[in-house]
């Protein structure tokens, strides 16, 4: 509501022209259009304010997670009005460095074609129910591929009727704010916690191998992380704490031509904070010896880099 006013104010104030939305309570915002886009792209979605939910998430259609490119696993999203899109940008306020344009609406799509979207909304179910044949096949561990169950990709080639309006569901509800109102993902305060809560659930469910989440998780996660974030440390710029100027190299009288301090723009921090957390789910779960071992040569070139730590400091709580 508040951003709607300011872009009233603008319109008259900058623009001399009438305010547009002119929202008194909550519920004038329902029906205007505004613009989803996702983190580490440049394609805004645009979409219709429908109502409201006590849920700390966006709520909308699988067509519209699909179309901005998320797996709703936890990745943030956004929303913007779609008038402070199209007032309130411009390529002038961009930097003109490599990746400059993430997270910008350099583009729109105002309409979303259900064959193009994300392909992780192909495998929705779409049915009132499940069949017998299901609950049997899964006392059997046969895969699920081996029962027909009705999916938005077997609708593809229909109407848009078919596509946008009969995705069925199984279970009623008298008011989806009776679930879960916040992610743990936001509740849990570091990257250590998420992971280990989440090995945590995955030790609980027998149909799931916590062996193998942890193998996913240091390799396609961890390891990548940390290698990324040495590079980007062996290639970074030094910056000035006093002026802001930032050098390619640090000069040789070690300060800056204001007689600033130059210090890193990548810390030391960036680069371990993830190796800890990798050692521990390695240790303790049975990962096979090359992820062991990958591990380890990353390590060992962080050493040979920063050294070996002698002294660490740990929570109190250790002592306890």
């Amino acid at each position: 509501m508040n951003l709607t006013k300011f872009i009233d104010n603008l319109l008259v104030r900058l623009y001399r022209k009438k305010p547009f939305y002119n929202v008194k309570t909550r519920e004038d915002l329902v029906g205007h259009l505004v613009v989803c886009i996702a983190p580490h792209n440049a394609a805004g979605v645009v979409g219709r304010i429908i109502g409201f939910s006590k849920v700390q998430a966006l709520v909308c259609s699988p067509y519209m997670h699909g179309a901005m490119r998320r797996d709703c696993d936890g990745d943030e999203a956004a929303i913007m009005l779609l008038l402070d899109t199209l007032l309130n940008f411009s390529r002038e306020y961009l930097p003109s460095h490599k990746g400059a344009t993430q997270d910008c609406p350099l583009i729109l799509n105002a309409r979303i074609r259900a064959g193009e979207v994300d392909d992780m909304v192909f495998n929705v179910d779409v049915v009132r129910s499940f069949p017998l044949e299901l609950f049997k096949a899964a006392e059997q561990y046969r895969p699920p591929s081996s029962v027909k169950v009705e999916q938005i990709m077997q609708r593809l080639r229909g109407t848009d009727e078919d596509v946008f309006d009969k995705l069925y569901y199984t279970h009623e509800i008298s008011d989806f704010n009776y679930g879960v109102l916040c992610s743990a993902y936001k509740t849990l305060a570091t990257m250590e916690e998420k992971v280990f809560n989440q090995m945590d659930l995955a030790e609980k469910i027998r149909a799931v191998d916590a062996s193998d989440v942890a193998r996913l998780v240091i390799e396609r996660h961890f390891i990548r992380d940390i290698r990324g974030n040495l590079r980007k440390f062996s290639t970074q710029q030094f910056r000035c704490v006093g002026c802001n100027e930032k050098y390619r190299r640090p000069p040789l009288s070690g300060k800056c031509k204001c007689g600033g301090k130059i210090i890193f723009t990548i810390s030391e921090g960036s680069i371990l904070k993830y190796l800890e957390p990798a050692v521990r789910l390695a240790n303790k779960y049975a990962v096979s010896d090359y992820i062991k071992q990958s591990l380890e040569m990353v390590q060992r070139y962080i050493e040979s880099i920063f050294g070996r730590d002698t002294e660490r400091q740990q929570k109190m709580d250790k002592w306890f």
